[in-house]
């Protein structure tokens, strides 16, 4: 069945009741039980940003997969005439309604798994620009319904950086082998890990400074002390402080030149063990700009200003993306294993890599997908892994 036809078997009625009648009715089509939630950020554009990569985040809280997944975005209230959303990968919008199947029908237990969606800002516009609610479906029962759907309000507003961060699931173990880091299975207790996420700009100024914040889930301590961090007494938390990381506006970010829109980071991890096998949750990772300033008067470095004076102190454009949630996910002992070694990160320099040059990209249909994608395991739409039954 096509996704809309599946909508309905989950329903019982039309694509609109799947929202107005309540998803929460859907009748249980497995035995399995699962407590999926949904979560959505990012959705206020600057007013000087052609538009942004919202997040939509899709969470399995059990310790069973989830099977059948159906995801839907309504837009019947969003304003298209102010901000549209690009739904290239999922069905076309019908009646106001996105339907969207993820790889493999799968979410794992324990999961937390992003998804970005371009909303692209028309010219001139500003304000309120409607609102957007997402809801999720599986094909058993739900214990928890009430966080199945969420509503957020999409506007075009204040100026100034907007800075992003996405951070992936720990799901691998690694070792450091001289200059590289090697994934070598599944984690386990006891194991060393490897924590990974990107923070970028998506506003119309340049974030002059960067702090980031990283919260460990009970159980995992940090590997090691890296230059420029503070960490609390028992390694599970950190504080870092990058004066000189400048990021310019993704959408001005071109090839060719030093100037950058994000970093990739990462941190080793320890896994305690006697930790049991499962998803550890807890997780967070919280990026904020020291300050702002335009980015012409940025493109020199920090030389370009003089020495009596400091960027200015910002306000986030939209503090909702500022913070992403992760999940470190621990294999029992004796399990399936990882599957032989596969190659990892550089291990040279800060333990950080720029990106620059994604450009305009970001908001390109398919192209925003990739460059989520680049910082953080993601779970790709496929339309076309279903059709129509004769």
């Amino acid at each position: 069945m096509i996704f809309r036809n599946r909508a309905l078997a989950f329903a019982g009625a039309g694509a609109a009741g799947i929202l107005t009648a309540g998803l929460f009715a859907a009748p249980a089509l497995a035995d399995t039980s699962a407590d999926l939630a949904i979560e959505a950020t990012g959705t206020t554009i600057a007013v000087g940003a052609p538009g942004k990569t919202s997040t939509v985040s899709l969470l399995n809280k059990s310790k069973v997969d989830a099977k059948g997944i159906l995801v839907g975005l309504d837009i019947s209230k969003l304003d298209t005439s102010k901000v549209d959303i690009n739904e290239s990968g999922c069905n076309p919008r019908e009646d106001g309604l996105i339907l969207c199947g993820i790889e493999g029908d799968v979410l794992p237990a324990g999961a937390d798994i992003d998804w970005g969606f371009p909303l692209t800002r028309k010219s001139g516009a500003t304000g309120d620009a409607g609102q957007i609610s997402a809801i999720i479906l599986h094909e058993g029962s739900d214990p928890n319904e009430s966080n199945n759907e969420v509503t957020v309000k999409v506007k075009v507003e204040g100026t100034g950086p907007d800075l992003t961060v996405v951070a992936g699931d720990v799901t691998k173990a690694v070792k450091v082998e001289g200059d590289k880091i090697k994934v070598v299975g599944d984690l386990r207790a006891g194991d060393t890990a490897q924590l990974i996420y990107s923070a970028f700009n998506q506003g119309d100024a340049t974030a002059t400074g960067l702090k980031i914040s990283v919260k460990l889930p009970k159980g995992v301590t940090f590997a090691e002390a890296e230059e420029g961090c503070e960490y609390n007494s028992g390694k599970t938390s950190l504080v870092c402080t990058y004066r000189d990381a400048d990021l310019i506006p993704v959408s001005q970010d071109k090839d060719g030149d030093d100037l950058i829109a994000g970093g990739r980071f990462y941190h080793l991890l320890t896994v305690g063990k006697d930790v049991k096998a499962g998803s550890l949750t807890g997780g967070q990772v919280t990026v904020e700009a020291l300050g702002s300033q335009a980015t012409t008067a940025r493109a020199a470095g920090k030389s370009a200003l003089p020495a009596n004076a400091e960027p200015v102190a910002t306000t986030e454009v939209d503090a909702t993306d500022n913070t992403d949630a992760y999940a470190v996910v621990v294999t029992a002992k004796g399990g399936a294993g990882g599957g032989g070694e596969e190659p990892g990160l550089p291990l040279t320099g800060p333990q950080t890599g720029l990106i620059g040059g994604i450009g305009g990209a970001v908001l390109v249909a398919g192209a925003a997908m990739f460059v989520i994608a680049r910082r953080r395991r993601v779970v790709l739409v496929t339309p076309g892994d279903e059709k129509p039954t004769a």
